[in-house]
């Protein structure tokens, strides 16, 4: 079928056909007085959602083919082993935490390093600067907790706060919110820890690493070349202000260049030598100040007690049975209740003897009811409401006896009863681990868009977020005159929406999945695919993460899929493309939609890794 013309399909490069994805903004710095630099309007600058700016690697000279699913996947990527696993982004980060773990560690105690790694190695999207969510089984405590380290708006914001600006959410102080990924992986550490290392061992390896330094790889490249394209070179001000991204001849770095992060090091042994994260928050500390005065010079409103006021939430995960596994996913204000409603609808609609292309079409419907899900959520005093009207079946009653799902036909968006519109959060990275003692931790931890709000403080070498775009702004409806949710505005202290929903499965009381994905809005739906494929298709995690995958959010009204010749060899002999469209789906052919990373337990209890080689270069390690 390669080369077929499909009629309902739309084809767009490098995934800009996105709208929401690639906001055109206006955006230039100067300096007004004293210390003080303030965004204004002069240069076009366009943000793009980092996981279609990764696709662009695929016109490399050396075909790389990042970005790329893969129907025949290589077993190297497989990564199996007896005891012990670790699935990340970063090859380095994976056999950094496998050490952890071989000195006696555990599988909290390996996600702080591993998290501090990737957060140095690929600092566009992760890092202390930024925030996330961690869920963490331990078997001695019989313990299974979500810690929500999302970042909180500092106390002087406001509903307001942007005005008519889509630029100052994601470029420069306005844009930046209270870091919450240390003070997260510290109540990891302190409530699942193993005890037998201290804070500043897990520290060590990563110190190391950024004094020592390390080659950059062709993701880094890209994504610096790309954002020095869109913002940098447009706001030469902002770029005088990095140092690491580029080599010693002062170009922009290329895949092999060294890079060294030797002020971020003297942070991190700050905090190591401290014993906890506290150091980090202290509004009289070595670090608070620097980063106030940094967010300050940019237009910020943060004070030092933010820093302060700045707290993680622990609770008890979400839960549901899957073909008699349980599966546990994140709680807080992240989309774990979407993924559990998506799994439930699918399940109850699903027929064993269902052929390829109803089975896709359950699956999408499924996305469909899962992304209506989202819109309701934020509401913290409704929570509990929608969890529990979500984690039952009586829902998916009332839409078939309303005639709302078929099996020979999709609808439009307002059949799914979309509540409100909803922000599109952006890039993320994710891990998986799975310790000798069966304890488990998947976690997912961002910067929002690539290197955040683009502001970098030199004095700590800390990439600060621009979480503040995940709130929605009022008075801005969609094209289909959705109001922003109001659940999700602007106020001191809250926490911005999230997509994200780390997942561990157990079976027996053995972890039988620990997965999760980064890829902002698609990430749910793409955690939904991979456990429907695994627990009702019976395909291998290899292939679960190499294969095509498709994302459906409601708005805009597509069937959105990485590469649609290889989405229709993968179901060869089947007309399916046709066969959906015959069902009312259209189709928009995207590049890369996210990168996932997951850790399967077998039968005979060996420990499968594989890391998403095949969107971001990652691999596993385990032993």
């Amino acid at each position: 079928m390669k080369g077929k013309a499909f009629n309902n399909t739309k084809r767009s490069g490098y995934g800009l056909a996105l709208v929401p994805a690639l906001l055109l903004i206006v955006f230039t710095i100067f300096q007004l007085s004293g210390n003080f630099i303030h965004p204004e309007p002069f240069h076009d600058i366009s943000r793009s959602d980092p996981y279609l700016t990764l696709q662009q690697a695929t016109d490399d000279p050396l075909h790389d083919k990042i970005g790329q699913p893969d129907l025949h996947p290589s077993k190297e990527h497989l990564h199996e082993g007896k005891k012990a696993m670790v699935a990340s982004d970063v090859p380095v980060c994976s056999t950094m935490g496998k050490e952890i773990l071989l000195k006696g560690g555990n599988a909290a105690d390996a996600a702080v390093t591993v998290a501090l790694c990737i957060g140095s190695i690929n600092a566009h999207s992760s890092g202390i600067g930024g925030g996330g969510f961690i869920l963490s089984r331990n078997v001695d405590k019989d313990d299974i907790i979500s810690i929500d380290a999302r970042e909180m708006a500092p106390a002087l914001a406001s509903k307001n706060m942007f005005g008519n600006s889509f630029v100052l959410s994601k470029i420069g102080g306005l844009a930046i919110a209270i870091p919450g990924e240390l003070k997260g992986l510290d109540e990891l550490y302190k409530q699942h820890g193993s005890g037998r290392l201290s804070w500043k061992q897990l520290f060590e390896p990563v110190i190391k690493l950024n004094e020592d330094g390390w080659n950059c790889s062709k993701v880094f490249e890209t994504v610096v070349a790309k954002e020095d394209e869109l913002v940098l070179s447009r706001a030469p001000v902002l770029k005088k202000m990095w140092d690491f991204i580029f080599n010693d001849k002062g170009d922009l770095v290329k895949e092999g260049d060294f890079i060294q992060r030797r002020n971020y090091a003297k942070t991190l042994r700050l905090i190591a030598n401290n014993g906890s994260s506290d150091i980090f928050y202290d509004p009289d500390g070595p670090i608070a100040p620097s980063l106030v005065n940094t967010i300050a010079q940019w237009g910020g409103i943060f004070t030092p007690q933010d820093f302060a006021n700045y707290n993680v939430n622990v609770e008890y995960p979400l839960t549901t049975s899957i073909n008699g596994h349980t599966l546990y996913t994140s709680n807080g204000i992240s989309s774990g209740i979407s993924l559990i409603a998506g799994l439930n609808f699918f399940h109850e609609v699903y027929n064993g003897s269902d052929d390829e292309v109803l089975f896709n079409h359950k699956l999408i419907e499924s996305f469909k009811w899962s992304s209506s899900v989202r819109t309701r959520l934020g509401d913290l005093s409704n929570k509990q409401k929608v969890i529990k009207k979500y984690s039952e079946g009586k829902w998916i009653k009332e839409v078939l006896e309303q005639g709302k799902f078929s099996e020979n036909e999709t609808f439009s968006w307002n059949n799914y009863d979309p509540k409100y519109d909803m922000v599109e959060p952006q890039g993320t990275s994710h891990f998986s681990i799975v310790d000798k003692d069966d304890n488990a931790v998947a976690m997912t931890t961002t910067v929002n868009l690539l290197f955040g709000s683009m502001i970098y403080d030199k004095n700590t070498g800390i990439v600060l977020n621009d979480q503040m775009d995940d709130f929605s702004q009022p008075n801005v409806s969609n094209a289909f005159n959705l109001t922003p949710s109001i659940y999700n505005f602007v106020h001191p202290g809250n926490r911005p929406l999230s997509s994200t929903a780390p997942t561990i499965i157990t079976f027996n009381n053995k972890s039988d999945l620990v997965i999760g994905a980064a890829g902002g809005s698609r990430i749910t739906n793409t955690i939904l695919q991979a456990i429907v494929r695994m627990y009702y298709r019976n395909t291998g995690l290899l292939e679960t993460i190499a294969y095509p995958r498709m994302h459906h959010q409601l708005i805009p009204e597509d069937v959105m899929i990485e590469n649609m010749t290889t989405f229709a060899e993968e179901f060869k002999g089947t007309a399916i493309v046709e066969k959906l469209e015959s069902k009312r789906h259209t189709f928009l052919e995207t590049g890369a939609l996210t990168a996932m990373n997951g850790i399967k337990r077998l039968k005979n209890g060996t420990l499968q890794g594989v890391s998403d080689f095949w969107r971001k270069r990652g691999e596993a390690d385990g032993y």
